[in-house]
């Protein structure tokens, strides 16, 4: 299930609001002869993260099968959620993951996706520890109006969080769609976007492999537009790895539908892969500003990038409302 962008928010009464994680949204297929982390894209994940399966077929030992729904994220000192480039260096340095749950699908031999929110949270919280050091743990949860909204809200600020998620709490598990019943509510510009080619380094510069990214997404007709240049970002190491990626998926011809008109320095690859960028703002011709590379997806297929609806002010006003004594009423 996908949350909807915020647009405008529907009174939150009956709503809930959890953190918006940052890393790799997965489904964890739990069953008496294997575990599973599949990816949006249908990859499971289960061999790159050993000590998550663990923890899973322990779960399974006392709770049986189950699917769950969650996002596997990188953390730090007390089993703190990190960003989402702490986890793209997994594997050059020691970093943990966990597993933030925050759905239950099926469980104990029924299937839950027709049961409200609530009642899936319920079977949920029985399964899974809210513990901050384990490896599977319960992701926060918080009915607007609630102290413990309040309390999410103002951690969201101090933290400085990617975003929310606001959920109705009566609103059922709807598989592989993008739904209203909940809502992304994002207080930072961060998405993904398609590669569709490089320039080559600057003379001078000492970067070698790749200068800049240059990027783009699929409008409605399914056509790739271009987005702008990514200069900023890479380690040594990522651009020693992006040079040898597109080595393999070179093309002779540019894949944007509106690029300007190319510096001879440009390099074009097959649009295959994406990259998480962060990024100021996006002008009025559709370029980004001030944009930043995190690290590449595995997890998204390209062609299911597209640029994202941004959070309007309304909105954001909206949530914060879920934190006080009294809820937005229209």
């Amino acid at each position: 299930m996908l949350a909807s962008a915020a647009g405008e928010l529907p009174p939150l009464k009956g709503w809930t609001i959890e953190p918006k994680w940052d890393g790799i949204r997965v489904i964890a297929e739990v069953t008496t002869r294997r575990v599973h982390l599949w990816s949006r894209n249908g990859i499971d994940k289960a061999s790159g993260f050993p000590e998550i399966v663990a923890a899973l077929e322990a779960m399974r030992d006392d709770d049986g099968s189950m699917v769950l729904d969650g996002e596997l994220v990188a953390v730090g000192k007390g089993g703190k959620p990190l960003r989402f480039q702490a986890l793209q260096q997994r594997g050059q340095v020691t970093t943990r993951t966990a597993l933030v749950v925050f759905d239950c699908l099926a469980a104990r031999g029924d299937v839950l996706t027709a049961e409200a929110w609530r009642g899936r949270r319920s079977i949920l919280a029985s399964i899974v520890s809210a513990a901050a050091k384990q490896d599977v743990r319960l992701g926060a949860s918080s009915p607007c109006g609630s102290a413990g909204a309040k309390r999410l809200l103002a951690a969201a600020q101090k933290e400085g969080w990617e975003g929310l998620i606001a959920k109705q709490m009566d609103a059922p598990y709807i598989p592989g769609k993008r739904s209203p019943f909940w809502r992304k509510v994002k207080f930072e510009h961060e998405q993904e976007f398609v590669i569709g080619g490089y320039t080559l380094p600057t003379e001078g510069t000492g970067r070698q492999h790749v200068g800049a990214l240059l990027v783009g997404y699929y409008d409605d007709a399914g056509v790739l537009q271009y987005a702008g240049k990514v200069g900023t970002g890479y380690t040594r190491k990522t651009l020693e790895m992006l040079g040898n990626a597109f080595a393999k998926i070179a093309v002779g011809k540019c894949p944007f539908a509106n690029i300007p008109r190319a510096k001879a320095s440009s390099e074009w690859v097959r649009p295959v892969l994406v990259a998480q960028i962060r990024y100021n703002e996006i002008t009025d011709a559709g370029i980004l500003r001030q944009p930043v590379f995190l690290g590449l997806r595995d997890d998204k297929r390209a062609k299911d990038v597209h640029l994202e609806e941004q959070t309007g002010g309304a909105a954001l006003a909206d949530i914060m409302q879920c934190g006080g004594a009294r809820l937005a009423e229209r």
